[in-house]
Parts: C-alpha cells; sequence; structure tokens
C-alpha cells in the first residue's frame, strides 16, 4: 500500500521531464505537460509556504518584475485589448521561469529532466537523418497527421529537409545544446556515447540545418566545449582552424548561395524592398530605434510593437506594408524595449547578465544563459512559442542538485 502511495507521489516529478522530452515531437504534449508541472508547482509552494524561495535568485526575481512591468504598461498600451492579451500570454512564460526552477528544486530531478532531454533529441536527430537521407518517407505520416487534426506539420518544417516535427529553426537551436549537452555529460562520464552523439548533432546542425542562428549558437557552445575539455587556447584555435576549413572545402556551394542569397537581400534594401529575411530584421530593427528615440523611458506598452511598426511604415511611406506589421520583431532586446523602453531593456538585459554571473562557475549555465542571448539577438526568444518554453525549462538545468552525473 505504501509502495503505491509512494509511487503516486512521484508522478508530478515526471510532468517537467516529459515536457522536455516532447519539446521537438509535439507542441500540444509540452504545453499540456508544462501546465501539470506549473500547477503542481504552484499547489506545492503555497503547501509548504515556499513563496520567499521563487525570488532567491537576482535572476529569478527580475522575471517576475518584467511580467508585472509588462502587465502595468496594458494601462498606457497603444495596443488594442485583443493585442494585449495576446502578448501577455506569450510572455506569461517568464512567470513560469521562478516557479519551475522550485520544482526542480524541491523534487531534486534535474538528471531525470537531462535525462528525458536526451531520449527525445535522440529520436528526432535519428529521424533527421533518415528524412535527409530519404532513407525513410515521412510525408504519409505527415499527411496523417494533419488529416487528424494533430499538426500542420508542413508549414512548420518549411520545406527543410532536416526538420522533423518542428520548425528548423527551433529545431536547430535546440539540436545545438542537445550537441553540448552530451560534450558536457561525455566530459563528466567518460562515456564515448555521449561524444557520439555530440558530434552526430554538431553535423547535422551545422551541415544539414538552414538556421543561420543554429550555426552561430553551435559554434559557441563548441568553443565553451572545448575550452572545458582542453583549457588551451592554441589547441582550441587550431581544431576550429580545422573545423572551419572542412566547412569551407565541403560545402562550399551552399556557402556560396548563401552568399548570394545576402546580397540579394542587401541590393533589396537599398531599393526599399524589405520582403526577406534580412531586409525583415531591418526595417524591425529601424522601428523598434524609432520607437526608443519618441519614447526612451517606458517604451508605447506591452503588445504595442505591431501598432508602433504601422505607424513608422505610414509616416514613412513605406510600400505594401501590410507584410510587415507584426508583433514579433524576431529581436527579443527590440519586443521588450518597444514595449517598455530603456527601463525594460536594462531589465531584460540584467535577466540575461545575472544568469551568466549565477552561473559564472557552472559551464552548463553559462551555455544556458549563452542560448538564450543568441536566442534573443536573432529571435524574440520568449515571445516564440516552444522556443520560449524551451528557454523557460533549460534555465532549470543550472539549478544545484544533490545527485550524482548521469552514468
Amino acid at each position: 500500500m505504501y509502495s503505491i502511495e509512494n509511487k503516486i507521489r512521484k508522478i508530478p516529478t515526471y510532468f517537467l521531464p516529459l515536457s522536455l522530452f516532447f519539446i521537438l515531437i509535439s507542441s500540444a504534449a509540452t504545453n499540456f505537460f508544462i501546465l501539470l508541472s506549473i500547477i503542481s508547482a504552484t499547489i506545492l509552494c503555497i503547501q509548504k509556504k515556499h513563496l520567499n524561495y521563487l525570488i532567491e535568485k537576482k535572476s529569478m526575481l527580475i522575471c517576475i518584475i518584467i511580467f508585472i512591468s509588462l502587465a502595468f504598461s496594458s494601462l498606457y498600451s497603444i495596443a488594442d485589448y485583443s493585442q494585449i492579451i495576446e502578448v501577455m500570454k506569450k510572455y506569461i512564460k517568464f512567470l513560469y521561469i521562478p516557479i519551475l526552477y522550485y520544482l526542480v528544486k524541491i523534487y531534486d530531478n534535474k538528471y531525470l529532466l537531462i535525462k528525458f532531454f536526451l531520449y527525445g533529441c535522440s529520436i528526432i536527430l535519428l529521424f533527421s537523418y533518415l528524412k535527409f537521407f530519404s532513407i525513410f518517407e515521412f510525408e504519409f505520416f505527415y499527411n496523417f497527421l494533419e488529416k487528424v487534426n494533430l499538426a500542420n506539420v508542413k508549414e512548420k518544417i518549411v520545406e527543410n529537409k532536416a526538420a522533423i516535427f518542428q520548425h528548423y529553426i527551433i529545431q536547430g537551436i535546440v539540436l545545438s545544446f542537445y550537441s553540448f549537452l552530451c560534450l558536457y555529460l561525455g566530459i563528466k562520464s567518460k562515456r564515448k556515447i555521449y561524444f557520439i552523439f555530440s558530434g552526430l548533432a554538431f553535423i547535422n546542425v551545422l551541415f544539414m540545418n538552414d538556421s543561420r542562428t543554429a550555426y552561430i549558437l553551435i559554434i559557441c557552445l563548441l568553443f565553451l566545449g572545448l575550452f572545458t575539455i582542453l583549457k588551451n587556447s592554441k589547441v582550441i584555435f587550431s581544431i576550429l582552424i580545422i573545423l572551419a576549413s572542412l566547412f569551407f572545402s565541403q560545402f562550399s556551394d551552399n556557402l556560396e548561395r548563401r552568399f548570394k542569397v545576402l546580397n540579394t537581400d542587401f541590393n533589396y534594401i537599398q531599393e526599399g524592398n524589405y520582403n526577406s529575411s534580412l531586409g525583415l530584421r531591418f526595417i524591425w530593427f529601424k522601428v523598434g530605434s524609432d520607437i526608443l528615440k519618441n519614447k526612451p523611458t517606458f517604451g508605447y506598452g506591452v503588445g504595442s510593437f505591431k501598432k508602433s511598426s504601422e505607424n513608422y511604415y505610414k509616416k514613412h511611406n513605406v510600400l505594401a506594408y501590410e507584410k510587415y506589421v507584426t508583433n514579433n520583431p524576431h529581436n527579443e532586446f527590440i519586443s521588450i524595449s518597444s514595449q517598455l523602453g530603456v527601463f525594460g531593456l536594462i531589465l531584460y538585459s540584467g535577466f540575461i547578465l545575472f544568469l551568466f554571473y549565477e552561473n559564472r562557475n557552472n559551464i552548463l549555465g553559462i551555455a544556458v544563459a549563452m542560448t538564450i542571448l543568441i536566442s534573443s539577438i536573432f529571435n524574440s526568444a520568449f515571445y516564440d512559442n516552444m522556443l520560449g518554453l524551451f528557454l523557460v525549462i533549460i534555465i532549470c538545468l543550472t539549478q544545484k542538485t544533490k545527485q550524482k552525473v548521469l552514468q
């Protein structure tokens, strides 16, 4: 009887690990298990009167302040009520961070979290190789998912041969962190299998995925991992030179194609055509700069970027501007500063800086902070649903644990 009761009590410890397991497999499952984790953490926190635990780290406190500030800014926001509600739903993830961090502290299930993450990503990595080399066709599976209304997978993968169930940018970022984590565990446990999977993920991201964000992230994380192993800058530099040479020699056609695309994008921008990946980011940066100039202190309020960008396009006579109107400028610093001004920019920058500082002696924590920083520069990290949830959960991996490293 006690054994059954004990097993039932342990069920909530699997909610968060399961959400990380499904991060590249199913958005619905990830959201479901995140919700269960939030509910169980909230109940625990209230029962044990542990509210002070939510703000024991400055980075956690800043998360709460950011969310409260966004909520307060709704009082002066220029956005419509529906836009305010929509954006607040996106940024509720800032409240998730201290709550889930507390949950991992109480359950001490950090390595269960890592184990489930490794399982889920390893499955996707295998599928990615099978799909990329046309060993297995996923078309019938995608058609089945769409017929039963489980997912609009084809739209998400955006014709990328390596992407499986999520957008290739999300998959690239997650597998970049997975590659580093395997390298980290390989160093700690001395098991070769971790190094093998780290290498497979590295090749997948750098040579099979099209995400430029993932390219930058995985190179930065690789450098961090090599520094941890070797602690010799000359050897690290030599390895990076060899990798760069391999990249340029074996994948020169792909690089040439990308340089041509960049050159074309620059030409379009000069002609006033922003209908490209680079062009969109360029004009959103200009919009963000204009907002900071006009409303520097506290911005235009939560959910205001869409309205602000529309006003900017009209003012500067941007042709066919409707396609550029969005609440997602693909840069979290621009997104937060447009809504909360310099005050918000300081808060969000402080959140990332404190993550680095609090984990200065924790290489895994530094990798988490680096992942958030790079994701925030090239994407609206916490505005995006799956990317934001992934970042929220991996922050929990910076939690100290009583358990030994995975064997």
